[in-house]
């Protein structure tokens, strides 16, 4: 009897519980999940915010516009009231200011370029510019061929780092995804699907990308495609191909306003193997190019263009009202309902804005006399942004994806062998609570395992594929 009872724990060693097994399962997912978000040291603990200020244009120039804004050196920005000239100016203090000479590569190498160097050590990034319809948002972060902006600037930048990189270290691997989205009217597009409709005329039904959230992902756009590129005109061709495809209409205010949100992903993976171990780097970088907040006294929008505009209006107003919540939530020191989930805008930027990022935030103002109230909104907005903390971590891994397989097999036989045994309670000695647990463990073994670097550059690649078919079937059904 005594040598069976010696026998009982050897044996249980060998073929260990289901309860064990989960138990093992729970505490390694703990561990993936605790490497997986990294380190909050070296990154900004609050938004950057800039104010830029375009020049007068031709309308404004035709009716004499007074300028009233003022831009010094340190981050000055100040604005006078029309309505009280003898009044002192409303002053307000940023990271940056820059007046209506400013050229593209000095708002670039202040804003981007610190953003890309920190994607390349591991840290998520965001820039959005915010501001009324013709503010010259649009030309900061895009720009054109003869003065490319942010983005431009920034893809061109990433390669030429990737290659110096490589050419220093040769085992270094690297693979570069990017997406390209809209929010219009509330609702997800992918501006990068060669199947979907060009500007105003989408339609709900056509789109199938939505909204969720996972423990280790946060809160991602599920089906949105990622397309792997290797250059910085395949991204710039991508881009054209998205512009192509996004909302965009003729106001009084804007010739070529955006009636849609926009955001354009880019995705960094890094690989390195040390020790027999895969050392892994991840980054995104958002590139959000928010539509303007419109009135229609001015824009005299009508019908479609009137709806677009309110729900313009409803997001940021929605993207206003979380601004005001996070910052009132830093000056308390406690915690604060943050209504992100009021927008499909807050929920994806969620991340971006009090996560997992370093954000920069550019306000985008006109000099006229004319658009007072909308400049003046539109600096309060950004001097309540600066109060915004943030909680960006380094995204780096030691990951063995040969381990990770081993367990999702090993679970899935267990719940196979359970699942056989009949009865309310799972075979086995397993029971349905169990049983509901171990496929909860896949499916978030599933989802690392997904987020590894082999696995992200099959998918992408598959992708490619897939986009070249719909897009040589597209242009052959629109040639018929």
């Amino acid at each position: 009897m005594a040598e069976e009872a010696e026998a009982a724990p050897a044996d249980a060693e060998r073929r260990p519980s289901a309860l064990d097994k989960l138990k093992k399962a729970s505490h390694l997912a703990a561990v993936v999940s605790t490497v997986e978000k990294g380190s909050s040291g070296s990154a900004p603990d609050s938004v950057m915010v800039a104010v830029r200020c375009r020049p007068f244009n031709q309308r404004e120039k035709d009716q004499k516009e007074g300028k009233i804004i003022t831009i010094r050196e340190g981050g000055y920005c100040g604005i006078e009231n029309p309505s009280e000239r003898d009044a002192p100016p409303r002053e307000f203090s940023f990271d940056f200011t820059y007046d209506d000479d400013s050229e593209q590569v000095t708002i670039y190498r202040n804003l981007g370029a610190p953003l890309l160097d920190k994607a390349f050590q591991g840290w998520n990034g965001t820039i959005f510019a915010y501001g009324q319809t013709g503010s010259g948002k649009s030309f900061s972060m895009t720009g054109s061929q003869d003065q490319p902006g942010i983005i431009r600037q920034m893809n061109e930048e990433m390669f030429d780092k990737i290659a110096t990189t490589q050419a220093a270290q040769p085992e270094l691997k690297f693979l570069v995804t990017c997406s390209f989205m809209e929010i219009y009217n509330e609702v997800l597009y992918d501006l990068l699907d060669p199947t979907g409709s060009r500007g105003t005329s989408k339609s709900k039904k056509e789109t199938n990308i939505e909204i969720k959230e996972h423990p280790q992902l946060g809160v991602y756009v599920q089906g949105l495609q990622e397309i792997a590129v290797d250059s910085h005109q395949k991204i710039q061709n991508l881009m054209d191909q998205g512009n192509e495809m996004r909302a965009v209409a003729s106001t009084a205010m804007n010739a070529t306003s955006s009636r849609s949100h926009s955001i354009f992903i880019i995705k960094m993976q890094q690989k390195q193997v040390i020790a027999g171990q895969q050392k892994e780097t991840r980054a995104t970088i958002n590139l959000v190019d928010l539509a303007g907040s419109e009135r229609v006294s001015k824009t005299g929008a009508t019908g479609e263009k009137l709806k677009e505009g309110a729900n313009i209006n409803k997001s940021l107003s929605a993207l206003g009202n979380v601004i005001n919540a996070l910052a009132e939530q830093a000056k308390k020191g406690k915690k604060v309902f943050i209504p992100y989930r009021n927008s499909k805008l807050t929920r994806v930027l969620q991340e971006s804005l009090g996560g997992n990022s370093v954000t920069v935030m550019l306000a985008a103002i006109s000099p006229a006399t004319y658009n007072y109230e909308e400049t003046l909104n539109t600096l309060q907005y950004a001097d309540r942004a600066k109060a915004i903390q943030l909680k960006a971590r380094k995204n780096e891994s030691m990951t063995e994806v040969g381990k990770l397989k081993k367990e999702i097999e090993e679970l899935k036989a267990m719940l196979a062998a359970s699942s056989g045994g009949g009865g309310g309670g799972g075979g086995g000695g397993v029971s349905d609570a169990q049983q509901a647990q171990m496929q909860a463990q896949i499916d978030d073994y599933n989802v690392m395992l997904k987020q590894s670097f082999e696995e992200k550059e099959r998918l992408a690649q598959e992708m490619e594929q897939e986009r070249l078919v719909d897009r040589k079937s597209t242009r052959l059904n629109s040639s018929h």
